[in-house]
């Protein structure tokens, strides 16, 4: 019979690494010494191509990200203009709308996820819980807050009445444009006159934006969720989808600068 012989060693990370020899003809200190250095020189280019090959999926995630951005603001901003011509026949029918009972308690639960109560909740669940995303949830923290405050900031720039305030108005409400006041007039603590934008859907839409850069894995919940808080605000009759979409629009804008400088 013809003697097979063995195998060479199969290459580890590129290169031929041979282990050294036992018995009595065994490795000298230095050979074992030299091997154990190769061993740490191959982990250690295994571990700088692996980091930035993981790099370069991060940036292309990052890529894709500021140009879905761009193309949500785009879409909710196009929204957002036409919605003015209907605001005021979009709110009416969904005051005559009857949402059966529980779908109805869903939608009014998804406020939840918009409001401010409810996003210091789920950041304090987190940062107690993923002890290894901390500096991660702090950045998605402060960039939902920011997104809020600015909404809300924004409310007394250009008053306008909410949907289920219609009826104080001091003039006949005829469209949506008639819902408008003037610049800087009224004050910022008339829950009247705060309808645009949503900060609730602006929030929302951060919250979503925000977990989604901590757990990728989760947009399509996250996505989700914040659409279910953007609805609520309109069947609530909170707000005009026009609002909503002035909300959506504020959060995507600002998304785009924050996560550019945070990568």
């Amino acid at each position: 019979m013809v003697r097979q012989e063995p195998h060479p060693p199969k290459p580890w990370f590129g290169r031929s690494l041979t282990l050294p020899s036992h018995g009595s003809a065994g490795a000298s200190p230095s050979q074992a010494i030299d091997w154990l250095v190769k061993v740490q020189l191959h982990l250690l280019i295994y571990s700088v191509n692996h980091s930035h090959d993981s790099h370069l999926h991060l940036m292309h995630l990052q890529h894709q990200f500021q140009k879905r951005g761009k193309s949500g603001a785009i879409l909710a901003c196009f929204v957002g203009l036409v919605a003015l011509s209907w605001d005021l026949e979009i709110s009416r029918i969904f005051k005559r709308l009857r949402i059966p009972g529980d779908l109805n308690k869903a939608i009014q639960l998804s406020e939840t996820f918009g409001h401010t109560a409810g996003v210091v909740a789920i950041f304090m669940a987190l940062l107690l819980i993923d002890l290894e995303n901390r500096p991660k949830l702090w950045r998605a923290a402060g960039f939902t807050m920011l997104c809020g405050i600015v909404a809300n900031a924004a409310k007394i720039v250009v008053p306008r009445y909410r949907p289920h305030s219609l009826n104080e108005s001091p003039t006949e409400i005829l469209s949506g444009w008639d819902t408008w006041c003037m610049p800087w007039t009224g004050s910022w603590f008339d829950e009247q006159l705060r309808s645009f934008p949503s900060g609730h859907s602006a929030t929302a839409v951060a919250l979503g934006i925000g977990l989604t850069q901590v757990y990728p894995r989760g947009k399509w919940f996250f996505g989700m969720m914040a659409a279910a808080a953007c609805f609520q605000r309109i069947a609530s009759s909170a707000h005009f989808l026009s609002d909503v979409m002035g909300g959506v629009l504020i959060s995507l804008l600002i998304s785009l600068w924050f996560w550019k400088k945070s990568e």
